[in-house]
C-alpha cells in the first residue's frame, strides 16, 4: 500500500525526520532557520494599492524561499490526500490552488440577480504563529507531533504571522480558512445563494428576488450595504474580521465583476481594459513605442494618473489575460477547464476575433517583424532540445553563439515556443505544412509596421528529407528562385527571413535525428525502440518527445554533437549575411 503524503509528514517527529522529508541534511536545514539571523532572512519592501494605501511586501531571501516552495508543495499534495479520502472536492476556495484562478472563481456568480463582495481583514497578518502551531498540533486531518508544528510555523512566519511575499503563505492560509469557507457556504446555501472565496474576497450571489439580510442588508434603504450580523459572527468565530470600507452590493442591471471580472452574462475583461490593450499595440506596431497609464490613490486619497513608457512583455501579459479569460468562457463549464489538453479550434484568419487579430499583430511584430534576437524556428517541437544542447557542448567552437547576453540562456538566439497559443492565432503548430503556409505568407501582414533601422533574422530549420520537397516549391516562389535544391547551407527568403535545410549524409535523405550517432538512436526505453516518424507503434516504440526529454538531455555532455556543427555553421553565416543587408 502507497503511503500519502499526509502520512508521511504524520510520522514525522523532529527537526531531524521533517528535514528528510523536505528534501534537507538536519545540519543544512538547522542552518536556515536557526544560523541565519531573523533581522536577514526578509527583505522588505512597500508596493501601492490602486485602492490607495501601501501593501507590506516581506520577500524571503533564497535559501529559505526555497525551503518555504517546498513545505508549499507538500503541503498541498496532503490536501489532495485529504480530500481523496473525503471522496469531496473543494469549489469554495480558489485563490492560490492548483487548476483554479480568478476565472473559475468568477464563473460560480454569472448571470446573477445579486452579488455581494466582502473582503477579509489583514487575512494573512490574522494567521500568527500560535495559530499555525495549533492547526497543524490539533486538525483531525493531521494531527502532527507538536514540535513538527512548531518548526512548520518557524519556517512559515516572519514577525510571528504569514507574511505576504512567502510561497507557503497562500497554502497554509487556505488550510485555516477552510473551516470558514464550510461555514459561509452552509450559510449562503441554506438561503440559496452560491459562496466562493479568493484569498480573501468573499463572494455570495443569487438569483432571488430578495438577498438574504443574514449575509448583506442596506444602510437605512440607501444604495449602501453591509454585511449581515450572522455573516459577521461567523467570521469572526473563525477569527477573521471584515474590512467594512471593502462592501459592495452588484446589480445585474449595470456591471457585475467578481475578481476584476465581468460576470453579467459570461466571463469576461472589462472593455476599457481590452480597448486600453488594442490602442498599446496599435501604437507599438505603428511607432515603434506604447505608453501606460495608471491610476492611483496617494498618500492624501485623491486619484492621479501616471504615464510611462511601456515594455513588449508587459503588454504580452495583458493580451494573454485577455485571451486566457476568453478561452476559458468559450470552454462553458468550468469542469472543462480540466479536460483542456486537447488543441484547440483554429479558426481561420478572417475569422479571428477583434481581440485574436489584436493578439496576432501583436505576436507577428515582436516575434518576427522586429524580433529581440535571430529567432531559430524548428519545424518540430523536440528540434530545439537538440540545438540548444549542441550550442552547450560545441560553446568553444561557436562562442558568439554561446555566449549568454542579458541574462539569458541560449546566448545570442531565441527559439520560437510552439503552443496552443501559436498554434490557434499564429496557426503553427508544428510540422511541415504550417512551415511551408508560414514561409508563403511571411510578411504579408506587415503592412504598417514600424520599421526598425536595427533587426533580427528568422530562421526556419528543416529537415532535408522526402518531405522537404513541398517545402523546396514554397521557398523557390516566396523567395523568387529560379533553383533551389536544399544543398546550400542556407536560403534567403525575403525580408528577415532564411532556411536552413539539414545538410545531407552521404547524399541520403536526413532527419535532424540522423546526425546522432546509431547507437544514440537505438537507445532503448523501457524496452522500447526509438521510431523517427510521427506514426509508430507505441507498444513496442518510443517517440521523439520521449527521446529529447530522455535520451538527448540526460546524456548531453557524452553525446557527439559535432555532426550538428554545419547547422551551427549555416546560422553564424545567416548572421552574418543579414548583417551586410543592414542599411548603414
Amino acid at each position: 500500500m502507497t503511503t500519502t503524503h499526509i502520512q508521511k509528514l504524520q510520522a514525522t517527529a523532529g527537526l531531524y525526520s521533517l528535514s528528510d522529508l523536505l528534501g534537507y541534511s538536519a545540519k543544512g536545514f538547522a542552518y536556515i532557520l536557526y544560523g541565519i539571523s531573523d533581522d536577514y532572512k526578509y527583505i522588505q519592501f512597500d508596493i501601492a494599492k490602486r485602492s490607495g494605501g501601501k501593501r507590506i511586501i516581506s520577500a524571503p531571501i533564497p535559501e529559505l524561499k526555497i525551503l518555504q516552495r517546498r513545505l508549499a508543495e507538500l503541503l498541498e499534495a496532503c490536501i489532495v490526500d485529504i480530500d481523496n479520502a473525503r471522496k469531496l472536492k473543494n469549489t469554495f476556495s480558489h485563490g492560490f490552488r492548483p487548476k483554479h484562478s480568478i476565472m473559475t472563481n468568477a464563473s460560480f456568480h454569472r448571470k446573477r440577480r445579486w452579488v455581494f463582495n466582502v473582503d477579509l481583514q489583514d487575512f494573512f497578518g490574522t494567521i500568527n504563529f500560535g495559530r499555525i502551531c495549533g492547526f497543524f498540533a490539533k486538525n483531525k486531518y493531521f494531527q502532527l507531533d507538536p514540535t513538527v508544528a512548531r518548526i512548520i510555523a518557524q519556517i512559515a512566519c516572519h514577525e510571528k504571522k504569514l507574511p505576504q511575499g512567502s510561497p507557503c503563505s497562500p497554502v497554509i492560509a487556505n488550510l485555516i480558512a477552510h473551516i470558514l469557507d464550510v461555514k459561509l457556504a452552509r450559510l449562503a446555501s441554506s438561503y440559496g445563494c452560491f459562496y466562493t472565496r479568493y484569498a480573501d474576497d468573499l463572494t455570495f450571489s443569487t438569483n432571488s428576488e430578495i438577498f438574504p439580510e443574514v449575509i448583506a442588508s442596506r444602510i437605512d434603504g440607501s444604495n449602501e450595504w453591509t454585511a449581515g450580523k450572522k455573516l459577521l459572527r461567523i467570521i469572526k468565530d473563525c477569527a477573521f474580521e471584515a474590512n467594512p470600507t471593502k462592501t459592495r452590493m452588484q446589480f445585474r442591471e449595470f456591471r457585475q465583476d467578481v475578481t476584476g471580472l465581468v460576470v453579467n452574462s459570461k466571463i469576461n475583461v472589462r472593455t476599457d481594459y481590452v480597448k486600453s490593450a488594442r490602442a498599446m499595440v496599435d501604437s507599438l506596431v505603428e511607432s515603434g513605442e506604447f505608453y501606460i497609464k495608471r491610476r492611483f490613490r496617494d498618500e492624501s486619497g485623491a486619484f492621479r494618473d501616471e504615464t510611462e513608457k511601456g515594455e513588449p512583455d508587459v503588454l504580452r501579459g495583458m493580451l494573454t489575460f485577455i485571451d486566457s479569460v476568453r478561452q476559458f468562457d468559450a470552454l462553458k463549464n468550468v469542469r472543462d477547464i480540466e479536460k483542456a489538453d486537447h488543441r484547440p479550434t483554429r479558426p481561420l484568419a478572417k475569422d479571428l476575433s477583434s481581440a485574436d487579430r489584436t493578439f496576432r499583430r501583436f505576436l507577428l511584430y515582436t516575434q518576427f517583424h522586429n524580433p529581440k534576437k535571430p529567432l531559430i524556428i524548428c519545424e518540430g517541437k523536440t528540434d530545439k532540445v537538440y540545438i540548444r544542447c549542441a550550442l552547450k557542448q560545441r560553446a568553444d567552437k561557436f562562442p558568439d553563439l554561446s555566449k549568454k547576453e542579458d541574462g539569458g540562456t541560449d546566448g545570442k538566439l531565441a527559439f520560437f515556443n510552439y503552443s496552443k497559443v501559436a498554434d490557434r492565432i499564429l496557426h503553427m503548430g508544428g510540422g511541415t505544412g504550417d512551415t511551408d503556409a508560414f514561409i508563403a505568407r511571411y510578411g504579408k501582414e506587415f503592412k504598417g509596421f514600424f520599421e526598425n533601422k536595427k533587426q533580427h533574422p528568422v530562421i526556419v530549420l528543416a529537415d532535408n528529407d522526402s518531405g522537404a520537397k513541398a517545402t523546396f516549391g514554397v521557398v523557390k516562389k516566396a523567395g523568387n528562385m529560379s533553383f533551389l535544391d536544399g544543398s546550400a547551407p542556407y536560403y534567403y527568403i525575403c525580408r528577415n527571413l532564411y532556411i536552413i535545410f539539414i545538410q545531407k549524409i552521404d547524399g541520403k535523405d536526413t532527419t535532424i535525428e540522423d546526425l546522432f550517432d546509431k547507437s544514440v538512436r537505438e537507445t532503448e526505453l523501457n524496452g522500447k525502440k526509438f521510431s523517427g516518424s510521427d506514426k509508430f507503434d507505441a507498444k513496442t516504440e518510443y517517440g521523439k518527445h520521449l527521446f529529447a526529454e530522455y535520451v538527448i538531455k540526460p546524456k548531453q555532455e557524452e553525446i557527439d554533437f559535432s555532426k550538428f556543427d554545419s547547422i551551427l555553421k549555416s546560422i553564424v553565416d545567416v548572421l552574418a549575411d543579414f548583417e551586410k543587408r543592414q542599411p548603414a
